[in-house]
């Protein structure tokens, strides 16, 4: 496995390294989330990505999603939800 795909998962007790998820080739036609993990000013960083997103691609979709809190993992509900809905999903958190 090459090393660009490993990243350390700092969400765990200790820091595991997992492997990242493939990229599309494109997003024309996909469902994309924007999930915002509930920190100051995400909301600001992904009304950007979408205004982008939508100048540059052309998706089929794209869905706002919100964390309850940055503090905890997304709850598994949540979880599924994108799962099932999405394509693609970009996670975005600022500060």
């Amino acid at each position: 496995m090459p090393k660009d795909d490993l990243y350390l998962d700092p969400t765990d007790s200790v820091a595991v390294p997992r492997k990242t998820a493939r990229r599309p080739v494109s997003l024309d036609g996909k469902v994309i989330t924007l999930l915002d993990i509930s920190k100051a000013k995400g909301d600001h960083l992904l009304d950007r990505l979408e205004e982008l997103l939508r100048e540059r691609a052309k998706p089929k979709a794209i869905v706002r999603k919100r964390k309850p809190t940055f503090a905890r993992p997304a709850p598994d509900e949540l979880r599924q939800e994108v799962l099932r809905e999405s394509d693609v999903l970009i996670e975005g958190l600022a500060d």
